[in-house]
């Protein structure tokens, strides 16, 4: 995407002084990118979102598998309807969020481009410009990253859970962020019930569901 945005520049932005006629050929070049990203994110983003959740749902399942052989537990996971819809919810919401990161990142572009063309900025103080407007997408890229693979664990997790009688959990906060929710600090060691969450702030939570959250949570198995 990147790298057609700045073809676009290179093929488009007037070269010196501003030419006649120039800005109807820019705005068409514009919507023709525009009209192919918003079909390949169409595409792109199942095929980018699944394979995420896959790796998610991998390094979930093996940490909890790990956790169960330790307390002597060995069990072998298949693929149930909880955990089937819990995937497909996952899933629903990471396609949305890919989507929007590139719409996002073009809009940005597309208002970058006008206002450098009005200002009269010469085509390397625009990409300069357009290089901000990436790192911008980047890091909230970087960020959603974190926070969706979070939740998915944390969807995954309770499905799993659920999927072998696990009733209840320990919340564990994890002292990570620099400015943490003080009602998910005072959770720690707390006991919650694993099909409700946590009872936080007005309403039921799961460890790692909230935005940036990175909290974590640690099955309590009972014998007998």
């Amino acid at each position: 995407m990147r790298k057609d945005v700045q073809s676009l520049i290179d093929s488009h932005y007037p070269k010196g002084l501003a030419q006649d006629g120039f800005s109807d050929g820019l705005q068409a070049a514009i919507r023709r990118l525009f009209r192919y990203w918003f079909n390949r994110l169409e595409t792109l983003a199942p095929e980018i979102a699944g394979a995420f959740l896959h790796r998610s749902m991998s390094h979930t399942d093996k940490a909890f598998l790990s956790a169960l052989r330790s307390a002597g537990l060995t069990v072998r996971f298949t693929q149930t309807e909880a955990t089937r819809r819990a995937f497909d919810v996952a899933l629903s919401g990471n396609v949305g969020l890919i989507r929007s990161i590139g719409q996002q990142y073009l809009s940005r572009v597309e208002d970058s481009v006008w206002r450098s063309v009005n200002a009269g900025y010469t085509m390397s103080q625009l990409s300069k410009e357009l290089r901000k407007d990436f790192g911008v997408s980047e890091r909230r890229a970087a960020f959603i990253a974190r926070d969706q693979t979070n939740k998915a664990k944390a969807v995954i997790e309770k499905a799993r859970r659920q999927e072998l009688g696990i009733t209840e959990a320990i919340w564990l906060h994890s002292h990570a962020g620099k400015e943490p929710r003080p009602s998910h600090v005072a959770a720690n060691g707390k006991r919650f019930d694993v099909s409700k969450g946590m009872y936080l702030d007005g309403k039921w939570v799961q460890p790692g569901e909230e935005i940036n959250c990175r909290c974590s949570s640690r099955a309590v198995i009972k014998w007998g």
